[in-house]
């Protein structure tokens, strides 16, 4: 099942390369279940008559895109489409692949929420008491005089 909507807005977007369309319309015509990418860079390449790393950098441009992502699947490297391009298979999967999704986003703002008040705590800190001095302070810190 394609997501015509997706598509439409990657196209007047205008953000893929002439190489990164050809690459994609490939993917989508191999995608497996679960939106696995079980064809090599290399098979692309071949089959559609371009140098592999013009498919490597097409690659790395739908990742950057969020349109595929790179997985690790039992110690093995691979991609799978995006699910909001496309779905192959079960329904019923395709919502517990979204629940996961989004359990995953969820962990990884909250991960940035943390970061971002403790930059604030940091900040808060030095203002209230400026001889406080902290490790990235050091590094950023030049030296006053040329070392010989």
């Amino acid at each position: 099942m394609m997501f015509q909507e997706k598509l439409q807005e990657l196209a007047a977007e205008n953000v893929l390369t002439v190489e990164g369309w050809r690459v994609l319309v490939m993917i989508v015509g191999k995608v497996d279940f679960e939106n696995f990418i079980h064809i090599k860079q290399v098979q692309i390449a071949q089959a559609l008559g371009m140098k592999p790393p013009n498919v490597s950098k097409a690659f790395k441009q739908l990742t950057d895109l969020k349109i595929i992502e790179k997985i690790t699947q039992d110690n093995i490297n691979g991609y799978r489409l995006n699910y909001e391009m496309g779905w192959k298979g079960k329904a019923s999967n395709l919502k517990s692949h979204i629940k996961d999704k989004t359990r995953e986003k969820i962990v990884e703002m909250a991960k940035h929420a943390r970061e971002a008040k403790k930059a604030t705590d940091t900040n808060d800190a030095k203002r209230e008491n400026p001889e406080i001095v902290t490790e990235q302070d050091n590094a950023d810190a030049l030296p006053l005089s040329p070392q010989s």
